[in-house]
């Protein structure tokens, strides 16, 4: 008797909704250079469902790809959107001119995240912050801006309910003069409290605060659910601070652990007491980030032209 050949299957014959469902799971690379070589229709509904752009996450696409293509296929993947993009992540790549290319083009943008972004400068995020007014989630972890950055945000910002600036510079600083002269700052702990009043999670490990920032902040700030002050040094947790911090639900305080944050491998250990439970090789491999899940799979451009589309370099992938 002879075996029936398995019934072949047409891909392209696929219902958009279940289609949809499948290319949803691929990251922004995968939509962009792979997804698009299969059929006309997976093509199609690449370029054209923008159900698929709406959370673009683009953590590691820095490790992966060059500078230039990153940024090419982030603003491939911003137009695609079509307005409609809600959540947007990326590491190291991100410029000031991918930031005001998305500000222009996704009003209504509820969470940004940027880790290790050091070509976004102060001016260039207080311009592309008022793009996004409906904005809820902002992370600035190991970014390059300070000082008043945080009031520019808050001001740009009436809904930001979760807000996250981590830094690391003044953690190797402290290990050779700690709480010298000049290494405490307020600035953005007073930015945060003068211009954030429905923050209800915030984040500042590594911060130069004082106690007045840190009061201020709980005085300003009477909606604050979650506070991680964890590396802020400069604190001192009397009687008065306790207090004040007792309604908060999830505290961290300055020398709790930091094993269950996400990019601990990026914070140079300088062995004092700062370090002893997460003691990390700050040259080790960087792009081995520590996450809380296993499904996180996602240097300047020059020659973009903001009025127009920049998702040219793909346009032969999608000529039908």
């Amino acid at each position: 008797m002879e075996e029936e050949e398995p019934e072949s299957r047409d891909w392209a014959e696929m219902p958009s909704d279940a289609l949809s469902a499948v290319l949803g799971k691929l990251d922004v690379a995968e939509l962009l250079t792979r997804a698009v070589l299969v059929c006309r229709a997976w093509r199609r509904l690449v370029d054209n469902d923008t159900t698929l752009w709406r959370r673009v996450d683009m953590t590691h696409h820095g490790d992966l790809l060059e500078t230039e293509e990153a940024e090419a296929m982030a603003r491939a993947a911003v137009d695609r959107a079509a307005g409609t993009l809600e959540a947007f992540w990326a590491d190291t790549f991100v410029t000031d001119g991918l930031l005001r290319y998305i500000s222009e083009r996704a009003l209504a943008l509820k969470s940004l995240q940027l880790i290790l972004c050091d070509n976004v400068s102060n001016e260039g995020l207080a311009e592309a912050i008022k793009g996004f007014p409906q904005l809820e989630e902002l992370d600035l972890t190991f970014c390059s801006v300070y000082g008043n950055v945080c009031e520019s945000v808050g001001k740009a910002c009436p809904q930001l309910k979760c807000f996250r600036l981590n830094e690391r510079w003044n953690i190797v600083e402290r290990g050779f003069a700690a709480y010298e002269e000049g290494m405490d700052d307020d600035t953005q702990a007073l930015g945060i409290a003068n211009s954030m009043p429905r923050l209800q999670d915030l984040q500042l490990i590594g911060s130069n605060l004082t106690n007045d920032g840190l009061m201020a902040i709980l005085v300003h700030c009477p909606h604050l659910q979650s506070l991680d002050i964890r590396q802020c040094f400069n604190l001192r947790m009397d009687d008065a601070m306790k207090s004040m911090c007792a309604r908060i639900t999830n505290l961290k305080l300055p020398h709790d652990p930091i094993t269950d944050f996400k990019y601990r491998g990026y914070i140079a250990s300088t062995g004092g007491d700062y370090g002893s439970d997460f003691e990390v090789d700050m040259y080790d491999d960087l792009l081995d980030v520590v996450t809380d899940d296993d499904d996180a799979e996602f240097d300047d451009m020059d020659d973009f032209d903001d009025a127009g589309s920049d998702s040219a370099m793909y346009d032969d992938l999608f000529d039908v």
